[in-house]
């Protein structure tokens, strides 16, 4: 694999996640009528971006989706679910198989909540986030207890508080 390939590839996945609101994309076709959309400020910029689950067939929609617990672009490859994030200038699709194929995820409404950057219960999840940017996402678990999906400026990511079952 060559230096050329590797940067060709690269800027590819990164023109997929950060693709135009008016580029073909699930952002582009807006959430189904009776899903439930979430709005908050999610990147920091001051303006109202959306969330919804997007649940899908086996087919897979011809995109990159960026998986926050890896760190890494995955292939949408037969994932039956996952949460897109509409803001001004990029649609980000969030995808990890494991997580989201838990019972938890199964049920509606998802088990999604929009935290405010300055609501008195995101003071605790500072600690684990110190480059929180925006309005942050808790992500409920089986366990009974929320990760914390947020932007840090680049990317999303996911931060678990040091609570345990």
């Amino acid at each position: 694999m060559t230096l050329r390939t590797l940067l060709y590839g690269g800027l590819a996945a990164w023109l997929t996640i950060t693709a135009p609101a008016h580029a073909a994309n699930p952002c582009q076709a807006a959430p189904p009528a009776d899903t439930q959309v979430l709005t908050g400020d999610f990147d920091g910029d001051g303006v109202t971006d959306r969330l919804w689950v997007r649940r899908q067939s086996r087919a897979a929609l011809p995109a990159l989706a960026w998986d926050p617990w890896n760190s890494r672009l995955r292939r949408n490859a037969g994932v039956a679910f996952m949460l897109v994030i509409d803001r001004r200038d990029a649609c980000t699709l969030i995808q990890n198989r494991r997580f989201f194929s838990t019972p938890i995820w199964q049920d509606s409404p998802a088990p999604l909540q929009v935290l405010p950057h300055d609501a008195p219960q995101g003071e605790s999840w500072k600690a684990f986030a110190p480059r929180w940017r925006g309005d942050g996402i808790l992500l409920g678990s089986e366990a009974g207890i929320d990760m914390l999906l947020y932007w840090d400026g680049r990317r999303f990511r996911v931060v678990h508080s040091d609570d345990t079952p």
